[in-house]
């Protein structure tokens, strides 16, 4: 968790040394992994947790001085990471993702950032029971890893 203790280190330290008289806004990317247990990708499903839960606390602790924090928590992206090569309707060019995320600062302080990704985590983290939310990510896990166990042992 270095990287965890690190933002509360940052943070903390951004925000005490603020002016009484200044606002502010603080973007903390999580992810949609962060929204409900994702075997297989366990501790960097609880660290993105982490940072939801750290950005809405510290939201409630500074929004009287004017500070918004924001937690974003995008699904799919199409970049290099993700192994997404072309934007599709669910997975937009990064491009397009922070354009429609910046348009929701201000406005909530944890979003999808992403109409598409607000209703897969509507569907995910609301509409379907988190056992099912949890079998399903792991079902996929296993899909991905058996995939590329495969590729490994063919090469």
């Amino acid at each position: 968790m270095p990287s965890a203790s690190m933002l509360v280190r940052m943070e903390r330290s951004e925000v005490t040394h603020e002016d009484g008289g200044s606002k502010g806004v603080i973007l903390n990317i999580s992810s949609a992994s962060g929204m409900y247990p994702v075997p297989l990708l366990t501790v960097y499903s609880a660290t993105k947790a982490f940072v939801d839960f750290f950005s809405r606390g510290l939201h409630a602790e500074y929004k009287s001085r004017g500070v918004t924090v924001q937690s974003v928590l995008p699904f799919f992206v199409a970049t290099k990471l993700s192994k997404v090569r072309k934007p599709t309707w669910d997975k937009p060019s990064p491009e397009a993702y922070v354009r429609s995320a910046l348009n929701t600062v201000g406005l909530q302080t944890r979003t999808n950032g992403y109409l598409p990704h607000a209703l897969m985590g509507w569907v995910t983290g609301s509409l379907l029971p988190s056992c099912l939310s949890t079998k399903l990510a792991m079902n996929v896990n296993k899909g991905l890893r058996a995939r590329f166990l495969k590729r490994v042992k063919k090469n």
